[in-house]
């Protein structure tokens, strides 16, 4: 079974109105599991469907008779315009959402070689700081050394900004702070300057500051 039997006699929609033979759904279904376009196709189609049936039972349109034809329209306008913004939102998912979603699972599935910065045995007493250089929209890796104790239940990784700024946050547990960890800055629009990773410990209900490192980032 390939596409252009599938788009030709409606399979998609026989499939979810169950108007297909056993034999014809099996063969459907071993399709779509392996093909990602039949399977968005499904999806789209279905989530349409579900919202046609949620409009048509919120708004029911009235059956025709003496004095209902401006009801009958009016209502059928509701309907189709609920239906229109519905299709909107689907549309979008499939062109813009789902693809970007595919793209970046695609990126993720892929071997990649991320530059790295090691902050072990850094702290900020002072000193040269470490520094390295990065693709201001790429992944890069932080490695460090959390300064332990067995009171904390886990601890919390702050990366703040050259202005100060928060970044992100990330908690790292007990279990894996007791070996060097590293952490996988995600792709942001990373700026150039000296950026501070603070580390604190977590106890029940409040947090202890362990350690700050700064270090620098060049962009390219």
């Amino acid at each position: 079974m390939d596409h252009n039997h599938i788009t030709q006699h409606l399979t998609v929609e026989r499939y979810l109105l169950d108007e297909l033979t056993p034999e014809v759904r099996d063969e459907f279904e071993e399709h779509f599991f392996d093909c990602q376009e039949c399977a968005t196709d499904l999806s789209a189609t279905a989530a349409f469907m579900d919202a046609a049936k949620r409009e048509f039972k919120i708004h029911p349109v009235p059956k025709a008779g003496a004095g209902s034809k401006g009801k009958s329209f009016f209502a059928s306008a509701l309907v189709w315009s609920a239906l229109a913004a519905s299709l909107l939102v689907i549309a979008y998912q499939n062109m813009i959402v789902f693809p970007h979603f595919r793209t970046e699972i695609s990126e993720l599935r892929a071997p990649e070689i991320l530059p790295v910065i090691s902050l072990v045995g850094g702290n900020s007493r002072g000193g040269q700081i470490p520094a390295g250089t990065v693709g201001n929209t790429r992944p890069f890796l932080l490695q460090l050394d959390i300064p332990t104790q067995d009171r904390f239940s886990s601890y919390t990784c702050l990366l703040y900004a050259p202005s100060g700024a928060l970044v992100w946050r990330t908690e790292v547990s007990a279990q894996s702070a007791r070996d060097t960890v590293s952490i996988r800055v995600p792709s942001v629009d990373t700026q150039a300057g000296k950026y501070t990773l603070a580390v604190q410990g977590n106890l029940a209900g409040s947090s202890v500051d362990l350690a700050r490192y700064p270090f620098a980032l060049n962009t390219r």
